[in-house]
C-alpha cells in the first residue's frame, strides 16, 4: 500500500478555516473540553432534549453546535464517513475541544451481537482512508486509549467491547472479508472509528466510540433493523448511557 503520511506542515489550518466561514476570531469560538458526536438528527434533538443543550451562535452558518448549560460538553452532528469525523475534530480541537465521544451505528458481523445491542470499540481495523494520512504506522488496528476509562461504566450496562471494522466502502463489504474478519474477532463493521482514533493519536486528544447495532450480517445474508422496536430500545438507552455517563459538569 502506498505511504499517505507525511509529518510535514498542511496548508490548510483548521482555525484559518472556521474563522473565514464564520467571521469571528479564536476567542469568541472558544469551546468546552468535550464533544459528543452523533449522525442521526433524531439522536441529536433527543440529546439536546435530555439536556438542555443551547445552540452556539458564533459557530452558525459553518456547523450547527449546541453546548449544555453549566457543564463541559458541547453536541454536534456529522455525516457519515471517516473524512467528516476527521475535520470535525480537527476544527473542535483547535478551539479547546479535548475529547471526543462518539454516538454511532455498526452492522454486526459476530454472532454474539443482535440488534439493538451496545457496544464500545476498544480499536478498529483500519480499512478506511483517513487513518492512513495521520499515522506513519502500518499497523492494521488501531486502538483507543481512552478505553480503559470506560470499561467499567461500559460493563455495568451491559455494552460488548472489542473491535470492529471500519470500512469506507459500504458496498464492498464482501462475503468473504465478512467471515475472515468474523473469525479474526471483529465485532461489526462501520465507517469512522478507525479515523476517529487515528486522528485523536496524532493530537493527543482522547476518543471513545459507542455504537448500537442497526443491521446484522448472518449466514450470508444482510438484515436491516433500521425500523425495528430492537434499534429504538437500543437507541433509547445509548442515549441513556451518554446522558448520564458523558455529559459531566464541573
Amino acid at each position: 500500500m502506498r505511504r499517505f503520511f507525511d509529518n510535514s506542515l498542511a496548508v490548510l489550518n483548521p482555525v484559518d478555516i472556521v474563522e473565514t466561514f464564520t467571521g469571528r476570531n479564536k476567542r469568541e469560538l472558544g469551546l468546552p473540553e468535550r464533544a459528543i458526536i452523533v449522525f442521526h438528527t433524531g439522536d441529536l434533538r433527543r440529546l439536546i432534549h435530555r439536556t438542555g443543550a443551547e445552540i452556539v451562535d458564533q459557530w452558525s452558518g459553518f456547523r450547527s453546535i449546541y453546548r449544555v448549560p453549566q457543564s463541559n460538553v458541547v453536541i454536534t452532528r456529522s455525516h457519515f464517513g471517516g473524512p467528516y469525523i476527521a475535520a470535525i475534530v480537527e476544527e473542535l480541537s483547535s478551539f479547546g475541544v479535548q475529547e471526543f465521544i462518539l454516538f454511532g451505528y455498526c452492522g454486526a458481523i459476530s454472532d454474539t451481537l443482535q440488534l439493538g445491542d451496545l457496544l464500545m470499540a476498544n480499536g478498529a481495523l483500519r480499512e478506511d482512508g483517513v487513518s492512513y494520512h495521520y499515522l506513519d504506522d502500518p499497523a492494521e488496528i488501531i486502538y483507543s486509549d481512552w478505553a480503559g476509562t470506560w470499561l467499567l461504566p461500559a460493563r455495568e450496562r451491559g455494552l460488548h467491547e472489542g473491535l470492529i471494522w471500519s470500512c469506507d466502502a459500504i458496498y464492498r463489504e464482501t462475503a468473504s472479508k465478512i467471515e475472515r474478519y468474523r473469525e479474526q474477532g471483529m465485532l461489526a463493521v462501520e465507517m469512522e472509528v478507525a479515523s476517529l482514533y487515528a486522528v485523536c493519536t496524532f493530537k493527543g486528544l482522547k476518543g471513545i466510540a459507542f455504537l448500537v447495532v442497526s443491521d446484522v450480517f448472518s449466514g450470508g445474508t444482510w438484515k436491516g433493523g433500521f425500523h425495528t422496536g430492537a434499534l429504538k430500545k437500543g437507541v433509547r438507552e445509548l442515549s441513556d448511557f451518554i446522558v448520564e455517563k458523558a455529559i459531566t459538569y464541573p
